[in-house]
């Protein structure tokens, strides 16, 4: 994907603005408290239905980490802030801030080898979970981001007052010391 350079510059400083307003404390390295079996949120539902069909695909469960659930939740937040003005993708989709999500998970948790799915979903209901895997089934980026040797994972999910669900899913290893970074996303 080719990028604009001025949105590479808007990328690097919004990373290190973010990176500078880190706490300089020990850095947050809780992989996150709610149980999967009793975390029946919209997010909850997402990050049970992806490991369910990571386990019907033979592959491990993730892991959960709080850190990654926070960005991808204010990463939602954002997309149904500003959804509509989105032009790369589609109108309600869009990888702003990657870069400086990609960055914090690096600084802060120790994390590796990161990649995002984003979607957005008319109307999922209670049925969001499967909703959202079926819809990432569909499209080969998506599903291989569901599917690959990940350890981590933070999910988002915001609804806004038409029903309309915003979902943001983040991939991650950690320790590992090759780095790759990787966005899908889905509009629909």
């Amino acid at each position: 994907m080719k990028t604009n350079p001025h949105t590479r510059i808007i990328c690097l400083i919004c990373a290190i603005a973010l990176a500078s307003c880190a706490s300089q404390t020990e850095p947050d390295k809780s992989a996150g408290s709610a149980s999967p079996s009793t975390d029946n949120s919209a997010a909850g539902q997402v990050f049970q239905a992806i490991n369910s069909y990571r386990i019907s695909q033979g592959k491990q469960s993730l892991q959960r980490h709080a850190g990654l659930d926070r960005m991808a939740l204010l990463h939602c937040e954002y997309l149904r802030k500003n959804r509509g003005t989105f032009k790369l993708y589609g109108s309600n989709v869009s990888h702003m801030g990657f870069d400086g999500r990609t960055a914090i998970a690096r600084q802060r948790y120790q994390m590796e080898n990161i990649s995002e799915n984003v979607a957005a979903a008319n109307h999922p209901g209670a049925a969001i979970g499967p909703v959202i895997v079926q819809l990432w089934k569909n499209s080969n980026d998506h599903h291989k981001n569901m599917v690959d040797s990940w350890t981590h994972t933070g999910v988002g999910v915001v609804v806004d007052s038409d029903g309309t669900a915003f979902v943001t899913e983040l991939f991650s290893t950690m320790g590992s010391s090759h780095l790759s970074v990787k966005k899908r996303f889905t509009r629909f």
